[in-house]
Order: structure tokens, then C-alpha cells, then sequence
């Protein structure tokens, strides 16, 4: 519980309280109701109201039932904070939980310039451990954190990122041509969760979700890598869900409104 300061500007705590209740609204308020709601007089209702509306931040909803209810202001300046948080900061504590939970290494990713960069990651302390140094570019085809990104994308963008035929590949399993990227791409959409069994890495097993920001555009993924020698179906699915319910979570705190990791 937040402690209270010695020193309180009312004015300023009335003002938050007021916009405090008319975003938790479900409907526009009457002055009658922000005066009972908020135990004020209603002279001291009217001034704030009236410097709120004044300030562009408050509107009147219904003119001939005087209903007041926030203003599209109001939304841009509760978007524009959301906006500004840094997928890092938010995602840490995330990965590191992930991390914890399933004993791997775990990478947070964004795309830049059709390679798929990495901006964090949470290491397992096994003897041996996946390589990738942060800041560092690779394939969106071929690791689990760049297919999970790439699969969260349209068709026809998939098929920009990647460019020319054939693609470059990193193992024997990489995929080299868009139908098959576009296949496996279906088939993380449908299982929620993306598969790089040794297409970067001979010896690795990866598994990574999207995650989406607070317009519900993807922006970044997520991904566990295993030893593929120690990969059972049964821990795939283990990792899996975790994987999917953490960049879910990272999403949420991001603005996400969706309800499931693709949305295509």
C-alpha cells in the first residue's frame, strides 16, 4: 500500500479522483452523481467539471441530461503513456520468471530490417547453453523467436521481410522458399506457438510466441531454447503453454485486448 505524503495539493487530488471515476464508469455522469460518488459539494463538482471540459479533457455527453464523461483526449494521453513503455523493461521480470519455471534460456526479440534482433535474455546455467549476444541479428526463418514474429504477420509481409528465393539457411533443416515458410507459419497460428527443431542450430530446440502491443499490433516474440537432445513431447508442451501464457502477459501489460497470440 502507497504511503501517504505530509503534503497534499486537494485541488490536485480531486482532479485525479474525478478522472479516476469517470474512466471506471461504464456510463457518462450527471454533476449529481460525481457529487455523491466523490462525497464533494456541488459547487466544487461544477469547478471541476467546468476546468476539465475548459482543459479539453472532460466532455459533455448528453447536453439536454448534462452527462459528463471523459474526452478522446483523455485516450491519447492513456495511449501515448502506454506507447512510451519500453518492451524491455516490461518483459524482464517476465522472461526471468519463464526462465526460472522451465530451466532454459530464455530471448525477447523485435524485428529490424528482415533479421530478427535480440534485446534481452534470461540464461539457464546449464553447461551448454544457446549463444546469441544482445543486439545481435539473425533469420526470422530459421530461430524460434523470429518464426513466432513472422507468423504473427500477414501473408504478403512475410514474403517482403524474407526477399529472394532461396533463403539462407543456417542447418540442413532450414526452410529455404516461402511455401514452406508459409506452411509452418500456418501451423504456428493454429497451435499458438512456433517450432525451430534444429533449423538455426543443429543441437537446439526452440519454442516462442508473438507479443503484441496496445493497439494489437505485434511487435516483438519470445522464445525457450532446449537442448533438442533432451526435448520430450511432453516438455514441449510443458514449455509451450508457458511460453504462450508469458507473452501473453507481457502483451497485457503492453495494452493488448486480444485473447489468444494470433490473431490472423
Amino acid at each position: 500500500m502507497k504511503t501517504k505524503p505530509e503534503k497534499i495539493n486537494k485541488s490536485a487530488e480531486r482532479v485525479i479522483d474525478l478522472l479516476l471515476l469517470l474512466s471506471g464508469s461504464d456510463k457518462a455522469l450527471t454533476l449529481n452523481n460525481i457529487c455523491e460518488m466523490m462525497q464533494i459539494p456541488k459547487s466544487s463538482a461544477f469547478e471541476l467539471v467546468q476546468t476539465l471540459i475548459y482543459k479539453g479533457i472532460v466532455e459533455v455527453k448528453d447536453p439536454i441530461n448534462k452527462t459528463y464523461g471523459l474526452s478522446i483526449l483523455a485516450f491519447e494521453i492513456g495511449s501515448a503513456v502506454v506507447s512510451n513503455l519500453s518492451v524491455v523493461d516490461i518483459a524482464k521480470p517476465f522472461i526471468q520468471e519463464l526462465n526460472r519455471k522451465t530451466g532454459s534460456t530464455v530471448f525477447l526479440g523485435m524485428e529490424d530490417k528482415g533479421k530478427i534482433v535480440y534485446l534481452d535474455k534470461a540464461e539457464s546455467h546449464s553447461v551448454m547453453r544457446p549463444t546469441a549476444k544482445l543486439g545481435s541479428a539473425r533469420h526470422l526463418h530459421t530461430t524460434g523467436l523470429g518464426k513466432a514474429l513472422l507468423a504473427a504477420f500477414p501473408d504478403r509481409k512475410i514474403a517482403q521481410l524474407l526477399g529472394s528465393e532461396p533463403y539462407p539457411t543456417k542447418t540442413p533443416l532450414s526452410k529455404t522458399n516461402l511455401t514452406d515458410v508459409l506452411s509452418d507459419a500456418n501451423l504456428t497460428r493454429q497451435n499458438g506457438y512456433s517450432i525451430d527443431d534444429r533449423e538455426d542450430n543443429l543441437e537446439m530446440y526452440c519454442i516462442g510466441t508473438a507479443i503484441y502491443n496496445h493497439t494489437n499490433l505485434p511487435i516483438a516474440s519470445c522464445s525457450v531454447a532446449s537442448l533438442y537432445s533432451g526435448m520430450t513431447e511432453e516438455k514441449e508442451q510443458i514449455i509451450a503453454k508457458l511460453v504462450t501464457q508469458t507473452a501473453m502477459q507481457i502483451s497485457r501489460k503492453l495494452g493488448f485486448t486480444g485473447h489468444k497470440p494470433y490473431l490472423l
